[in-house]
């Protein structure tokens, strides 16, 4: 039986963004930003083809008679308020037996050090612990890349270690494994 939050993503708000899924009135918003190397450093490939053209992100289903079913997955756009302009991606991926999921979010160069990831992210993590069944959340960060290191940290996930050389998407280097479980985030909240 699927769940309501699975079949209709949830908006989600914070004092400065809306956290919602992605629509074709986004691409000029996106093609400012999706395809910029910058953002491909440490994310283990370069863009894609619909990273760099996001107009085809939105285009109809190249195979129209396949019956999709709901992803559990929760890919959204993270808007700010002020101008209503997406300005980043963040997602909760690759979620097993309803149980743990991939954390991963890419934000606008123009926004970096702003606070803005940080933000999406305690928002998403909220949502899950507090409207999901999902007990753990994943975060696999390059070493190199201090900034997102520091996204997981503030936002509570724990280091559980590091990976000397391990694939990451397409490329072999070192990083960090974080965790959070539900119970962590009980703990973080001082709830009961």
């Amino acid at each position: 039986m699927l769940k309501d939050y699975e079949i209709n993503k949830p908006i989600l708000e914070t004092d400065r963004l809306i956290i919602r899924v992605l629509n074709k009135n986004d691409t000029d918003d996106l093609k400012e930003w999706l395809g910029r190397d910058e953002i491909y450093t440490y994310w283990g490939r370069k863009a894609s083809k619909n990273e760099k053209n996001p107009e085809l992100m939105f285009g109809p289903d190249p195979r129209p008679w396949v019956i999709r079913k709901p992803s559990p997955d929760f890919d959204w756009g993270i808007v700010l308020k002020e101008t209503n302009k997406v300005v980043g991606m963040i997602a909760v991926f690759d979620i097993q037996n309803a149980r743990m999921g991939d954390i991963a979010y890419r934000v606008n160069p123009e926004y970096w050090n702003m606070g803005i990831t940080t933000e999406a992210l305690k928002e998403v993590i909220r949502f899950i612990f507090e409207n999901t069944e999902l007990d753990r959340l994943n975060g696999r960060v390059d070493v190199r890349n201090i900034a997102s290191n520091r996204v997981m940290e503030k936002c509570g996930l724990i280091k559980e270690g590091t990976i000397r050389q391990g694939k990451m998407v397409s490329v072999y280097c070192d990083y960090n494994i974080y965790g959070l479980l539900r119970e962590d985030y009980v703990s973080m909240q001082g709830i009961n």
